[in-house]
């Protein structure tokens, strides 16, 4: 029986990786030939993910592997620069995975330099990290210090390889947009295989309402983190008091990261969005948030504002998997024209792409004020649109790459 691994240290997260990574592991296990494991370093809970992705996941099984032993409870202790701290633990976690024998193994971990411990290795990549230092506003011995470590990691993590990422004989990218930056900065090609985006259309769908929805995960506006900018939308809908007194409501929906930052962040929108018709849904279920989507109008999308795409790509949607579900209920997107969001909307066809808050606040008027005959027709292109990436394509798109990795 072949064995694979799945490795991803954030399922607790619930984002759209987790749920690529979960949705990965379903079908690979769907064959009986295959024992699936995902592997984590806590404690998880299978049926809550399941239940919360709506995901059979009865098959797999947990590897956990442990970096809490007293060594490392040490390690953590001593003051030492991040890179130094984060070489005993990733050392050790590579010891333990090669202890495993997968025959197969995939990194579906965001941004990981972790090598792979089988032949066959395949890193899922949402998006790639830059491998050299080229930040040539640091000083000399903050330089030599990040060039040692580096050739402490190669010695003792990947010898036969310069970068942790040549150790994995398959690059998959989610997007266009991805495998165009793993080619700039890794030099590698690969397959794409688009994340599974849920059908989110109930089989008695009610009448549409005047509600824009957003979803996406809340936590704070900080270095190169993937922001949401759910802070810019607030104020974006605050323009638009003619939909206010029309009846129009804006709805955002994610989880919540659990660090101060974010909760200072949600207590700030809170506040922006007093007196306006805005609810928020924290950590939502499942059936909420299906629900929300069928009653939904149009979805709104703003990952990336305010970046420039050419000196932080990584701030970009590198794909859009909510706003994909969101156009399977037949709600109009209207998102932002940068990165993956374009490769799924055909503007003016089956949504609108906008580059600016003029932009956005014009196009959100455009569709609130249309004849319902013209709306609907946009409404059904974008369903039969979200078909391209549902789970039967994702699943034909999955064995398709796997079963010629041993080739």
């Amino acid at each position: 029986m072949k064995k694979i691994g799945i490795y991803n240290p954030y399922l607790q997260t619930k984002g759209g990786g987790e749920r690529m990574s979960l949705a990965l592991a379903e079908t690979l296990a769907a064959d009986d030939t295959s024992e699936v494991f995902l592997v984590t370093h806590s404690n998880t809970d299978l049926d809550m993910l399941a239940k919360y992705f709506d995901l059979d996941l009865h098959k797999l099984k947990l590897k956990i592997i442990r970096t809490d032993n007293l060594f490392l409870k040490l390690v953590a202790r001593l003051h030492l620069p991040s890179m130094a701290r984060n070489f005993f633990f990733d050392t050790t976690t590579l010891r333990a995975l090669k202890k495993e024998k997968f025959d197969v193994f995939v990194n579906s971990c965001y941004h990981s330099n972790m090598p792979s411990p089988s032949p066959n290795g395949v890193y899922l990549c949402m998006f790639p990290q830059t491998l050299e230092n080229n930040d040539v506003t640091i000083g000399f011995v903050k330089r030599m210090y990040l060039d040692t470590m580096r050739v402490v990691n190669r010695v003792f993590m990947h010898p036969r390889h310069k970068y942790p990422t040549d150790t994995y004989k398959l690059v998959i990218s989610i997007s266009e947009f991805t495998k165009s930056y793993v080619k700039k900065l890794w030099h590698r090609s690969g397959p794409i295989l688009y994340p599974v985006c849920e059908d989110m259309k109930q089989k008695n769908q009610l009448s549409k309402q005047k509600i824009i929805l957003h979803v996406g995960r809340f936590f704070e506006n900080a270095g190169n983190n993937h922001h949401k900018r759910q802070d810019m939308l607030i104020e974006s809908f605050a323009n638009l008091k003619d939909l206010h007194k029309d009846g129009w409501e804006l709805h955002f929906v994610g989880s919540v990261a659990e660090d101060v930052g974010a909760l200072k962040y949600i207590l700030e929108l809170m506040k922006n969005a007093q007196g306006l018709p805005i609810h928020f849904h924290f950590n939502s279920s499942f059936g909420e948030l299906k629900d929300l989507y069928n009653k939904a109008t149009i979805y709104w999308h703003a990952t990336g504002f305010g970046s420039d795409i050419d000196e932080s790509p990584e701030r970009q949607e590198h794909f859009g998997i909510s706003t994909v579900e969101a156009m399977s209920t037949g709600t109009i997107p209207i998102v932002i024209n940068t990165a993956g969001q374009k490769e799924i909307i055909t503007n003016g066809g089956d949504g609108y792409l906008w580059d600016t808050q003029d932009e956005l606040i014009t196009q959100t008027r455009l569709v609130a004020g249309m004849e319902n005959a013209e709306r609907k027709k946009i409404s059904n292109n974008a369903e039969d649109s979200a078909k391209r990436f549902n789970a039967t394509s994702f699943r034909r798109r999955v064995l398709e790459i796997f079963s010629n990795l041993d080739n």
